[in-house]
């Protein structure tokens, strides 16, 4: 039996949670309900870039279709990120990243030793394509990337945080401003 004050606090508590838990819905219907122009409206909100200025600096993505799947790839990566689908947003973010520098090493002519992630990132740093800085940052997405395999998430502190999430969305336009 609990003394009326604990009573009280459990109760309080109870209520705080379900606040919570109700605004988290919240929240989460109106991101989700977001359109591609609703979701950039936030991108440009949060990372002060707009579509089209992104857009730009991709300028050597020249394939239509494929310009279209990046953007709407990002848009989801973000959309995943805010709502706390962590692993499904740094997949998406990683494989765009994956792509983005893919095409920038086919588009200044160069010659990837292999065609995975970790070797255009290589590529970019013995051509000089990246700064040192963002390099190892593209690196650390793909390290991430690659823990949402499940043999490597064997205990819950080796999950990807939401925090992670966001930090891959983030990098996406990191990257791009060193293209």
């Amino acid at each position: 039996m609990l003394f009326p004050a604990a009573e009280e606090l459990q109760k309080r508590e109870q209520n705080n949670n379900n606040t919570k838990i109700l605004l988290e819905r919240e929240n989460m219907m109106a991101t989700s309900s977001l359109s591609a122009k609703g979701i950039w409206d936030e991108i440009e909100k949060d990372f002060d870039i707009s579509k089209r200025a992104f857009g730009k600096k991709i300028n050597f993505v020249t394939d239509k279709f494929k310009r279209k799947i990046i953007f709407r790839d990002i848009g989801h990566a973000y959309g995943l990120a805010n709502l706390g689908y962590s692993k499904p947003a740094v997949i998406l973010a990683g494989s765009v990243i994956e792509e983005l520098l893919r095409l920038y090493i086919v588009h200044k002519n160069i010659q990837s030793a292999k065609k995975t992630f970790d070797s255009y990132i290589q590529t970019c740093e013995q051509n000089g394509l990246l700064k040192s800085g963002i390099s190892r940052l593209t690196d650390s997405v793909r390290h991430f990337r690659n823990v949402v395999h499940l043999q490597k998430e064997i205990s819950s502190k080796i999950t990807i945080s939401k925090a992670t999430a966001k930090g891959a969305v983030t990098s996406i336009f990191t990257i791009a401003n060193d293209f």
